[in-house]
């Protein structure tokens, strides 16, 4: 079977006159398939619903108890003293550094700034034990033992700023070296 090829002619939309062919398509057939024929399989007998229900209820309810018992036994409680008493320990913490402070005023001002960087430094530290107690973690304790270095460092500056120059300059440094030797001493309180 020839084709037939008809050419008609177009507008061209550049130079010189460019053919348009058309052409009839044979039609196929989609490819047969053989059926098989199967037998039905044979039917399981359902489980009814509530019975299901009830089933996968008390899976449900038994592995929820198995969990919570082995999580309560696995683990440790998270803090070591309840959130009431470590609010009410922050609280009085912080009278007392207050009432200190209040002490430090009648003073002269060379000691008052001394006496102030003291209770700022010890509330600093009282503080830090505090978390330390509450949490029970090793980086809680590693925080306290910052917080002591650099209450040390405050004061001993505090200390050095009543002096003249050659002589603040030496106390300074000689606090700083007194720093970094217990920072050396104590590495876990560097990180």
């Amino acid at each position: 079977m020839n084709a037939v090829v008809t050419v008609r002619s177009r507008r061209p939309i550049g130079a010189g006159a460019r053919p348009v062919l058309q052409t009839r398509p044979v039609r196929t057939a989609p490819r047969r398939i053989s059926r098989i024929i199967r037998e039905p399989a044979p039917r399981r007998s359902t489980m009814k619903r509530p019975v299901l229900y009830v089933t996968s209820f008390f899976a449900l309810l038994l592995t929820s108890i198995a969990a919570v018992g082995i999580g309560a036994s696995v683990d440790a409680p998270r803090t070591l003293m309840s959130p009431g008493d470590y609010a009410a320990g922050k609280r009085a913490i912080e009278s007392q550094s207050r009432l200190a402070l209040g002490q430090c005023r009648g003073k002269p001002v060379s000691e008052k700034d001394v006496c102030r960087a003291e209770v700022r430094a010890g509330e600093r530290i009282q503080k830090a034990d505090l978390a330390a107690r509450y949490h029970g973690t090793v980086s809680a304790s590693v925080d306290a033992r910052q917080a002591r270095l650099k209450a040390a460092y405050d004061v001993a500056r505090a200390r050095c700023s009543s002096q003249l120059a050659e002589e603040r300059v030496d106390c300074l440094r000689t606090a700083r070296d007194q720093r970094n030797r217990a920072i050396a001493e104590n590495p876990s309180s560097s990180t």
